[in-house]
């Protein structure tokens, strides 16, 4: 199952650069208020896809795009309204995209050496019974979903608290999301390094939607599967460094464990999902 290419714009678009409305001073990410910012990165790098015959994602080019106003802001694929700040303290809304059906939905471009790779490691064990699995190619199709979220920011000296809430606006899935994640950053002489842990709360309405199996995929009756609501735990690690006025070298790691609500289904086959990007960004 392919998708168009702005599919594939709007999933890079999403998965690497500055978080939205975040902004870590020293680090190359910030943008001047009422300014538009424009940026792409170069450079290798992949996300796992944790579906049943789900290809990786290559990261190899990479747009930025936001513009910061007073109150409104545009961050890629978030548009939003921040009610309040008072330097220590945040409140903002938003929309954005739910990017679960990425995995289902993915242009793959055959030509790319490091779209198959993967960081889960195999070895060659004890033979077991395979867990019964249905190909994401086989299931009906997973829409696009649309968040309405609210997001809270507890800034400290050394890092901030992040507190975010979302529900599904467009009525796709109809499901929600909590998110709790703490970005702390260093500077060492010319590098920043920024680490964010995080943990992830989503409805069973949201799971099941996206991993559930049910008489709309056509598959048999032993193959259905409801899905459940968990915590998905994160972390993630942004390394960056200025070269010239315009141009950053950047290095991004991330991984994300999945809930058991999502992972005992047939489509999925791994426990986690890693991204790892290597390159440079231009500012333009």
């Amino acid at each position: 199952m392919k998708t168009p290419i702005f599919s594939l714009c709007l999933i890079l678009l999403t998965l690497i650069w500055r978080p939205a409305t975040g902004c870590e001073q020293g680090s190359g990410l910030c943008i001047d208020k009422q300014d538009w910012q424009f940026g792409l990165a170069l450079g290798l790098g992949v996300r796992t896809n944790p579906l049943v015959d789900g290809d990786n994602i290559p990261l190899v080019l990479l747009p930025d795009i936001a513009w910061y106003g007073e109150a409104f802001y545009l961050d890629n694929d978030e548009f939003g309204y921040q009610w309040y700040d008072s330097g220590k303290v945040a409140l903002e809304t938003f929309v954005n995209l739910n990017k679960e059906a990425a995995y289902f939905r993915y242009f793959h471009p055959s030509n790319l050496l490091f779209s198959n790779f993967s960081l889960n490691s195999s070895f060659i064990g004890p033979a077991r019974v395979p867990e019964p699995q249905v190909s994401k190619d086989d299931v009906a199709s997973r829409r696009w979903a649309i968040n309405g979220g609210a997001r809270l920011h507890i800034r400290q000296q050394q890092g901030e608290w992040q507190l975010m809430a979302l529900t599904d606006v467009s009525n796709v899935h109809h499901g929600h999301q909590l998110s709790l994640r703490y970005s702390a950053g260093w500077q060492i002489q010319d590098w920043r390094l920024i680490l964010t842990p995080s943990l992830t709360w989503k409805s069973a309405a949201l799971t099941d939607y996206y991993y559930g199996l049910d008489e709309r995929d056509g598959v048999l009756p032993s193959f259905y599967f409801s899905g459940g609501s968990g915590w998905q735990p994160g972390v993630d690690l942004t390394v960056t460094r200025p070269l010239s006025e315009k141009w950053l070298m950047l290095f991004k790691a991330s991984w994300t464990g999945l809930h058991d609500g999502m992972t005992d289904s047939p489509l999925v086959q791994e426990s986690g999902i890693h991204t790892l990007f290597i390159g440079a960004a231009y500012r333009f």
